[in-house]
This record gives structure tokens, sequence and C-alpha cells, in this order.
């Protein structure tokens, strides 16, 4: 019978009941909890509540419409269940297109294409409405945001082909987007081609998407032919379509054309510069240099009322420190603290970076202790603060940082941290405490050793003699899978070649070239000088000329080791023709080649010809220093000639140098081969008043001096 059918499932009764075994909910009751509860999730529960307790009741769209927006927004992995509640009511609630957008748009943000495709399908049956273009561009994008490359290719084919509505614009925008975030640029442009053909004019957007994936690839001159067939379809770009290519142009080291895109923008008569612009200018122009253009373009985006964002103040904390202003950079890092500005981890690490730069130690200290919490401090902080105390010699502080980071449980040191320690510690003279930290990382294991630690170690280890023990830590360092750059073996060719070990140089040279790690013009110059302190000159030309057919201009270093070995030969007249040869290149000549030339001509005694070479220097703007004034003093007292040699002190104190231990040297040891000990040991008391510590060639002289012309006058 109808009426008894309530009765006859008591076990369902209970179990709807509360535990004090009251009657359910009015459904009043509960469609104002689905409606009033602030939580979508509860509103949700109530509403499977009221379907299980009034199994014919049906709610209405006005009803089911907020908290479909509600779980879209806020919990779209529920969204199933209020689905499956849509399709098991009596009468279905219908609802127009815009309202089925609502779910699918969540399931595409949420990278859940599934769903998607499964609610795209039974749009008529959930929602009771069929699917329209709008639909069709929901689900694409669904596709393209999940990477489903394939399936998205397959949806846009049905839809051209199959489908009951055709893709609109966007639709080959959505597609394109896909193509392009994979860097499937031809593809995307056969498509953007493709568009006129279904009577669908490209818009900005579609320009836009596939010049910022040129430039994401660094095909500027796609980018550019894609700009001007733009504005020749009468396509007007948009100022994000502006800043993607002025981005671009900056990155490729166009400085002129970007500009000239710049000024396309300023001259536009709708568009004008946004934030956006204003940071990109800000930085491509300090990356350039162009500080002055840069200030200018500060000014212009403040005066036009532009509010600067986070990403503005940290390029222009970067701009102002590598710039060597930092004192504005410190009243930025100010006024950012006093408006309450959040200044966050890659500021610090700027700021850090300038201060230590500039000589800030202090300040850069106080920043690293009250701005970066530990909660804030990343490996780049600890690299920064690192490097910047190793730069200003505070080798104590940098260690003790460094110590904090090995007991940080946020933060581990990375390959370039262990190249900074390393480097700074070589660069500090602890050389055996770097290669302690080398070993420790190896025996570790976890530490990662790169070819910049490696390369540090090995020349500190050369340029302390410790051969042996440069060539060790090569060979592990090829054995440890780290393969070794040209500063690597040109720290080594440069360790034989103090060791007068030049064939075993020649042999690495050879290793490296085999190697495929190509020679710069540091390993050929360290070669050719190492070839000519081995008055191995023949050799030594044969380098220069592999070097110049390798494409490299020999520089400075180069003509000055040659002319360096070619006065040591003797051959004056050759390296009087590489200095001239070097006039004429339009190079300037400094000290150190003239000095060359001064100390053979004086080593061979022709101690006239220096003078000339001295006046010459000094005719065009290269002043002698310290080493010049020794030698030709040296020169002079080798020769016997007093009066030119204490000429050449007078001249030496009257340019404003100070005499060191070697000047008091020669000027000693000159005194006392011409019988006259008395006056060099006034000079020695001279240079003792001055806190010149003399060396045991000082006594050397002076007591073979005693030896040879007898006691020194009381």
């Amino acid at each position: 019978m109808p009426d008894a059918q309530p009765v006859a499932k008591p076990e369902q009764s209970h179990h709807r009941a509360s535990p004090s075994l009251s009657s359910p909910l009015p459904i009043q009751h509960l469609l104002s909890l689905v409606k009033d509860s602030p939580n979508p999730l509860t509103s949700l529960s109530h509403l499977e509540s009221l379907a299980s307790l009034y199994p014919t009741f049906s709610p209405s769209p006005p009803l089911l419409l907020p908290l479909i927006r509600r779980l879209s927004a806020a919990a779209p992995l529920h969204l199933p269940r209020l689905l499956r509640l849509l399709a098991s009511f009596p009468r279905r609630p219908r609802f127009s297109e815009p309202t089925a957008l609502i779910p699918l748009k969540a399931f595409s943000r949420s990278l859940q294409p599934d769903l998607a495709l499964s609610t795209f399908k039974n749009l008529r049956s959930l929602f009771g409405c069929d699917p329209g273009v709008r639909s069709h561009n929901v689900l694409l994008d669904a596709f393209v945001r999940a990477s489903r490359c394939d399936q998205a290719d397959s949806f846009f084919s049905f839809f051209c082909n199959n489908a009951t509505v055709r893709p609109n614009i966007q639709s080959y925008n959505i597609l394109i987007r896909g193509l392009v975030s994979k860097g499937q640029i031809d593809r995307a442009c056969e498509i953007l081609h493709k568009a006129p053909s279904s009577g669908l004019e490209p818009n900005c957007v579609t320009y836009s998407t596939v010049i910022g994936g040129c430039m994401k690839l660094g095909d500027l001159k796609r980018a550019l032919e894609l700009f001007d067939e733009m504005l020749e379809r009468g396509v007007s770009p948009d100022v994000v379509c502006y800043n993607l290519l002025i981005d671009g142009l900056f990155k490729k080291r166009k400085l002129d054309k970007a500009l000239e895109v710049w000024e396309m923008l300023v001259r536009d008569r709708v568009l004008s510069p946004n934030v956006a612009t204003y940071n990109v200018m800000l930085d491509g122009l300090s990356k350039f240099g162009e500080f002055k253009m840069a200030t200018d373009m500060w000014a212009r985006m403040i005066t036009n009322g532009h509010r600067p964002d986070l990403f503005t103040y940290t390029i222009l904390l970067n701009w102002l420190c590598n710039s060597g202003n930092i004192n504005g950079a410190s009243r930025v890092y100010s006024d950012m603290i006093k408006i309450g500005f959040p200044l966050d981890t890659v500021m610090c690490n700027s700021l850090i970076k300038g201060f230590c730069k500039a000589g800030w130690v202090n300040e850069s200290l106080k920043l690293w202790d009250s701005v970066l919490s530990s909660a804030t401090k990343n490996i780049v902080s600890y690299n920064t603060i690192i490097s910047g105390l190793f730069y200003n010699g505070k080798v104590d502080k940098a260690l003790s940082i460094w110590e904090e980071l090995m007991v940080d449980k946020t933060c581990f040191p990375d390959s370039v941290t262990y190249g900074i320690v390393i480097h700074g510690l070589c660069e500090n003279g602890l050389i055996s405490k770097a290669l302690g930290i080398i070993k420790d990382a190896q025996i570790d294991g976890h530490a990662k050793l790169d070819a910049f630690a490696y390369s540090s170690m090995i020349n500190g280890l050369c340029q302390n003699r410790r051969l042996k023990e440069a060539i060790s830590l090569f060979d592990q360092m090829e054995k440890n899978g780290c393969k070794p750059n040209s500063h690597t073996y040109n720290s080594l060719i440069s360790g034989y070649c103090q060791s007068r070990l030049i064939s075993k140089a020649l042999n690495l040279f050879n290793q490296m070239v085999m190697n495929n790690c190509v020679p710069t013009i540091v390993t050929y110059n360290t070669l050719i000088d190492g070839l000519c302190k081995a008055e191995r000159y023949q050799q030594a030309s044969i380098f220069m000329k592999k070097m110049i057919e390798k494409g490299f201009e020999p520089d400075k270093g180069t003509y000055s080791s040659l002319m360096d070995g070619l006065c040591k030969d003797g051959k004056f007249d050759a390296a009087f023709a590489i200095l001239n040869y070097v006039v004429d290149k339009g190079l300037r000549i400094d000290t150190r080649m003239y000095n060359i030339i001064i100390h053979g001509l004086c080593m061979a005694g022709q101690v006239q010809d220096p003078m000339c070479i001295f006046s010459v220097m000094e005719e065009r703007g290269c002043y002698p220093n310290l080493v010049t004034y020794n030698t030709l003093m040296d020169g002079f007292y080798k020769a016997g000639m007093l009066e030119r040699a204490t000429d050449m002190w007078a001249k030496m104190l009257d340019a404003g140098l100070e005499p060191d231990i070697i000047s008091y040297n020669i000027q000693i040891k000159g005194l006392c081969s011409l019988n006259r000990v008395a006056e060099a040991t006034k000079l020695l008391d001279e240079a003792l008043t001055k806190g010149i510590t003399p060396t045991f060639i000082t006594w050397s002289i002076l007591v073979r001096g005693v030896i040879n012309f007898g006691s020194i006058p009381p």
C-alpha cells in the first residue's frame, strides 16, 4: 500500500535521525543552511543531506548558482560531488552557458582536464544547455594548461571541422599559447597565418603571444618581422607587446633598437608606458651602464604618476649599487623602510653586495643581522656576504659566516659557495685552510665542487710553489668528474712555467687542445712569457704566430713578454721594433713596457739610450714609476756615473715617489762601490728613520763595503 511505504524502512529512518532520535531537519532549515553557511564545503554537505533526506525535492537554480561559484573559486577538487548531485535531482535545473563555464574554468585552472572533458560532454544533462564557442575554448584551455598538447591539437581539429560551433580568434590564441609554451614557434606561426583563411583576423594577443615566444627563444629576427607584419595588417600593439619587444631587444644587446621601440610607444596616441614598461627600461639601461638615461627614465616615471613596485625598487637598488652610488642606494633603502615597503631577500642581497663593494662592511653586517632573518636568508645571501667579506679582507668574519652556514638546516652550500670560500682563502694566502675545505668536500661526497673552486685552489697552490699538490688536485678533479676549463689549464700551465718546466707546460697545452678546451689569450701569453724566460725565443715567436692564426689579437702582455726576451738576448733593435709597432697600432704603451727596454739597455751597459727613452716616456704622458728610477740608478752606478745616479734620486723625490728598500739598497751599493761607505751609512739611518726595514741584502752590501774599504766612521 502506498501509505505504508515510509514505515517499511526503519533502518534507513533510524540512520538519518540524530543521536537523540529526533526528526529530520525541516527542508526550509536545510535550504537556509545551504544558502547561508560561510564555508562552501559545509553548504555542500547540507545540500547532500537535503538530497538524501528529501530525494524527491529539486533545489532551484538561484540556490545552486552561488554554491557553484563558491566551490569553483575555493574548492574545485570538490566540484565533482556537486555535479553528481545535479545529475541526481528529479527535475534537472536549467542554466545558461555562462553558469556552465564556471566549473569548466575551475577544472582548467586546477589542471584537471579529464574532469573538464567529462563535464563538457555532459553539459546538457548537468546544466541543461549546449556547449557554445566559449565552452569549447575553456576545454581547449584546460588541455593547454595541463600540457596535453596532443589532446589540444586533436580537439582543435574537431572544433574546426566537426563541432556545431566554429572557433573564434580566442580559440586560435589559446592553441598558439600552448604551442609557444612548448617552444613550437614554427607551428604557432603556422596557426597564426591559418586564421585568416577561416575568416578570422589575428589580434594583438595573437601577435604578442608569438612575439613573446620568439623573444624567449632568442629569435629576434622573427619577432621583429612579426611586429612589422602586425603594423602592416593594421593591428595596434598593446603595451604588453611593446614591453615584450623592448625587453627582448635589451637582452639581445640591441640598445638603439630598444630605444627606437620605446619612442614608438611614447608617440602612440592611445597607449602610454605602464610600470612594467618603466621597469624594463630601467633594467635594460642600467645593465648597459647608461646611468644618466636611467636617471632620466626614473624621473619621468615619477613625474607621470607611476608608483614604483617591488620590481622597480629591486632594479633601482641593483643599478645604484652597480654604478657605485652606494649613498643613493642607502637613501632608497631608508625611504623604503619609512613607507613600510617590504624588503625581500633579493633586495637585501643587492644591498649587501653594493655595501661590500663600497667597503661598507659594518652596514652589510648590520643588514645581514637585522633584516635577513634565518627565515629569509637563502644561499645567494650567504654567497654574497661571504664574497663581500673576503673582498674587504675580513677573512675571520667570512669564515665565521661560513661556519654558520654549515650548521644552518635551511640552507646548504652549493658549488658557488665552495668556489667563493676557496678563492677567498687562496687570495688571502690561507692555502692550507682552502685545501682542507676541498678535501672535506671530497670526503663528504654531497658537496659539489665546480671548475672555479678547483681552478682557484690549483692557482693558489701554483702561486705558492706547491706545484706537486696542484698536479695531484688536477688529477683528482678529472677523476671526480669535474671537467677542467681554460682557467684550470691556465693556472697549471703558469705553475709549470714558474718552475721552469716548460716541456710539461707545452704537454699540458697539447692535452688542453685534445680535450676540446679552447686556449685563451691568457694561455698563449703565459706560454710566451714562460718560453722567453727559458730563453726559447724562437718557440715564443712560433706561439705568437699560432695565437694570431687563431684569431687572438696580441695584447700588451704578449708584447711585453717578447720584448723582455729579446732584450735579455741582446736583440735591442728587435725589441725597439716591437715597441714602435705597438705605437703604430694605436695601443697605449704602459710603464712596464718602457721599463723592460730600460732594464735591458742598462744591463747591457748602454746607459745613454735609456735616458732618451725616459724623456720619450714623459713626452707621451707615460710617467716613470719607482721601478723606472731604481733601474736607471742601478745602471748609472754600475757605469760609475755617480752624479747621474744622484740626479735620478733627486728626480724621483721631486716626482713625489717614496723610495723603498730596493731604492736604498741600490744607492747604498752604488756608494759603497765608489768607496763612499760613510754616505751609504747615512742613507741607512735615513731609511730606518722612515720606518723602512733593512733586508739581508742591505746588511750584506754594507759588510762587503766595510771589508773592501775599511771601517764605518763613527
